[in-house]
């Protein structure tokens, strides 16, 4: 196991299981309570044997509780302790069983908010070194496999170790010569465990690696099948997803040829114990050292400390699968956000609009640290209320601004300022939940086309939900499907044409009722006649709000109040149109 991987993973996550620490205790006392049992357990037949059947003297204690007890009447009362002692050991171990799923399903849906929380969190470019498929594994895979090994594996090794303890001093008090073999075994099991435990979480986090691979992959396939398909790729797909799962059944192999080679040298060493241990108690019970129930007291023992052999081997896999799940975990949850609120920032009601970027430089960042340039001091200001169209050559960075306003970056030099305010010292959520925005990259989340369109956390009519698809041209399209608001949407609005899922982003974009909106390219796909009608619909709500429009479409243009053009990283000439007037004044850069 590699150094300093469990207590880092503990500093990390042990304040997910704090929270649940009085069901933690008590989940701890009923493991206790079974190991108790367990020790307990064969001490009744101990009794049987010796005391009934070959008539030796009762112990102490129970002489005095009653003196004249005869053989045959210590049947019946030993047999119901051995029924009550093993139903108090079955009882704490369902007890305890259910607590620690309660408590892992709690640990589970937590935790996956948390890492869900911190994706959230992250630049856009998380995708650039993670694939989407590979991030979903880790989500709901890794948690899955790391809160098991604490909720499942980790009291399951504690129950073994609290039974092995009580077990070898009760073997130890009984005859000390045969409680030091039991005390050389555990130590030998453990150091084989170990030897083998390390290459098998090794090749676990291999395995897992490739895993990934197979998952991010497969995400890709399907997310891209009508470009595979009418790029007649179907083939070469087949073959990098066949040699990626090669990679993934080879580190398999790999990690089930160490368990069983783990399994085979265990299955030895147990063999030897058990040999060790009776032989050595039957020469003691032929010398008259050791009574015959006192040896099957510790023929007990010793198969109760032989009993986590048998499962060794899962629970080493268990252990190296849920400990690599941990680190991959850990890896992303110190992939730290690039953007986070600052202590001081403050939270704001709505804003008036005013937008503005002063001498704006922006990189995204590349291989070697710095990254090429996409914004070399850009400067614009968006008053409120006013239609602003940005143009711009594909790369020029029109897209980046959007980002720098949204704050899903911040620039390297240079200050973007809300209201007068830098909108480095107001919240993330206060400030986002400014913005109104459709992006190139068109999202519709599998549901309803009510869900599509209701923005989220927020209820409305049938009416407006309506009112906005008319604005965009769809109402009519949905009127005359049988379930109307309530027809399905597959993932991404694979039912619907690439123009028909932008003008739903559009009508999304539409109905929340926000100070500033943001379209990125909102007329792509938008045949003639639904272009006049969201042109139309741009200027009933222009007056409103601060509009600032990515597009190249000329019937934008005519109606804009102000026109930017972004080239080289640099705002170099603008042009601003006063409605009405028909006039145009320098406004550049």
């Amino acid at each position: 196991m590699k150094r300093g991987v469990a207590s880092r993973l503990s500093r990390a996550f042990r304040g997910d299981l704090w929270t649940h620490r009085w069901a933690l205790v008590l989940s701890t006392v009923l493991e206790i309570v079974a190991a108790g049992a367990a020790i307990l357990t064969p001490w009744p037949l101990k009794l049987l044997i010796d005391s009934a059947i070959a008539h030796k003297p009762l112990p102490p204690l129970l002489r005095a509780l009653d003196p004249g007890l005869s053989p045959e009447a210590l049947v019946l009362p030993l047999a119901a302790g051995y029924v009550l002692i093993t139903a108090i050991g079955a009882a704490a171990i369902a007890w305890q069983k259910i607590i620690d799923a309660r408590v892992g399903e709690q640990v589970n849906l937590e935790l996956r908010d948390r890492v869900l929380m911190h994706l959230q969190a992250l630049p856009p470019t998380i995708r650039g070194t993670h694939r989407s498929g590979e991030l979903v594994l880790r989500l709901v895979d890794d948690v899955k496999v790391f809160v098991r090994l604490q909720m499942r594996t980790a009291p399951l090794i504690f129950r073994y170790a609290t039974t092995a303890t009580l077990t070898l001093a009760v073997m130890f008090w009984i005859e000390p010569r045969l409680g030091l073999v039991g005390l050389v075994i555990i130590p030998a099991l453990i150091a084989v465990a170990l030897w083998n435990g390390r290459q098998l979480h090794e090749a676990s986090r291999e395995k897992r690696h490739h895993e990934g691979e197979v998952a991010g992959l497969a995400q890709e396939i399907v997310r891209g099948l009508p470009t595979v398909q009418v790029l007649g790729a179907e083939e070469h797909a087949r073959e990098r997803f066949g040699a990626t799962n090669a990679r993934s059944l080879e580190a398999g192999m790999q990690e089930t040829r160490l368990e069983v080679g783990m399994e085979r040298s265990l299955n030895i060493a147990k063999g030897f114990a058990v040999a060790v241990v009776i032989s050595g108690g039957a020469l003691l019970v032929l010398r008259g050292s050791l009574t015959v129930g006192v040896l099957t007291v510790f023929a007990s023992y010793i198969s109760n400390l032989l009993k986590p052999v048998e499962k060794i081997n899962d629970l080493a896999s268990a252990v190296s699968k849920g400990l690599a799940a941990g680190e991959r975990l850990l890896a992303l949850l110190e992939h730290a956000p690039e953007v986070r609120d600052v202590p001081a920032a403050v939270h704001i009601g709505r804003a008036r609009g005013a937008l503005e970027l002063e001498d704006v430089h922006f990189a995204y960042p590349g291989s070697d640290g710095r990254g090429a340039a996409v914004l070399r001091g850009a400067t614009l200001r968006l008053e409120p209320g006013s239609f602003t169209v940005l143009l711009g050559k594909s790369g020029a960075g029109k897209s980046t601004i959007v980002s720098l306003l949204l704050r899903l970056f911040d620039p390297s030099a240079g200050t973007v300022r809300l209201d007068g305010r830098p909108i480095t010292g107001i919240s993330l959520r206060s400030l986002r939940a400014q913005f109104a925005v459709m992006i190139q990259d068109t999202h519709l989340f599998a549901g309803t086309v009510r869900e599509a369109l209701t923005p989220p956390g927020a209820e409305m009519a049938d009416e407006r939900l309506w009112e906005a698809l008319g604005r965009v041209g769809l109402d009519g399209f949905f009127r005359g499907l049988t379930a109307g608001l309530d027809t399905p949407l597959g993932e991404d609005g694979v039912d619907l044409s690439g123009g028909q899922r932008r003008r739903v982003a559009l009508a999304r974009a539409f109905l929340l009722d926000r100070p500033i909106l943001v379209l990125d390219e909102p007329l792509e796909g938008v045949d003639t006649a639904n272009e006049a009608l969201i042109v139309e619909a741009l200027k009933r709500i222009r007056d409103r709000r601060t509009c600032l429009v990515i597009t190249h479409r000329p019937s934008l243009l005519d109606c804009a109040d102000a026109v930017y053009r972004l080239e080289g990283g640099r705002i170099v000439d603008g042009m601003s149109i006063v409605r009405g007037r028909g006039s145009a004044a320098g406004a550049g850069q």
